[in-house]
């Protein structure tokens, strides 16, 4: 009943993330941030391929699918928190500040490629039992991951709060309070999957884990969907 439990929301997670990304997709040609819409679009399907391949090895159960596509999920998490800290960057600066930044495009865009490809070339996941997908990571690759991931979350809603909500106002800091309380909650989750995996109670953990996520995933998107907003 509990591994139903935890499908469900998994299923909830992917249905919500790529909704997200049809509506965000949909409404790109009338939205005011068009290149924040983009990002944040392919951030939510990166979620949502997360949580349709933890799904896809769950019920396959066998470790040649456990592995692979717990390693497409990974990078999917890997792209999609860039893709996250993109957003948060249009939202504060507008989309120039790829022009006018162009170290915070491109540094994090390699580290997190290169991240990726060390996840995919390198053979870090221990299948310990595939029927219950229980696994156990070597710690380089895994840590290289964690700390990516971790980072790229905590600096883009500590930025968010200091360089964006306490200096804007109106539509503006609605949008950004909606998307920070979004971050807050996939970092919250983040937390959750990180004491799931010390407790090694994982039916408990992944099921708050992707409950938490589809609430962020709400969150992040619904900061799009306001009337008005700056580009």
């Amino acid at each position: 009943m509990t591994e139903l439990i935890t499908y469900i929301f998994e299923a909830i997670t992917m249905i919500i993330s790529f909704f997200a990304t049809l509506m965000l997709i949909n409404r790109k040609k009338n939205s005011q941030v068009p290149l924040g819409n983009t990002f944040l679009s392919l951030a939510n399907s990166g979620v949502g391929i997360y949580a349709l391949a933890t799904i896809i090895y769950s019920i396959i159960g066998q470790e040649w699918a456990v592995i692979a596509f717990l390693k497409l999920g990974m990078v999917a998490i890997i792209m999609s928190v860039l893709l996250l800290y993109f957003t948060m960057q249009v939202l504060i600066y507008s989309s120039k500040w790829i022009e006018i930044h162009k170290f915070r495009f491109w540094v994090p865009l390699i580290i997190a490629l290169s991240i990726a490809m060390v996840l995919i070339f390198t053979d870090f996941i221990e299948v310990i039992d595939a029927s219950t997908a229980e696994t156990h990571f070597q710690p380089i690759p895994f840590v290289l991951f964690a700390s990516f991931v971790a980072f790229m979350l905590i600096y883009s809603a500590i930025s968010l709060y200091y360089f964006g909500i306490r200096k804007a106002a109106g539509d503006s800091r609605k949008r950004m309070q909606i998307f920070f309380i979004g971050l807050i909650l996939v970092i919250s989750a983040l937390i959750v999957d990180v004491i799931g995996n010390i407790i090694e109670n994982e039916v408990l953990f992944d099921t708050l884990l992707f409950g938490i996520l589809s609430c962020g995933v709400i969150f992040v998107a619904g900061s799009f969907f306001g009337k008005n907003a700056s580009e």
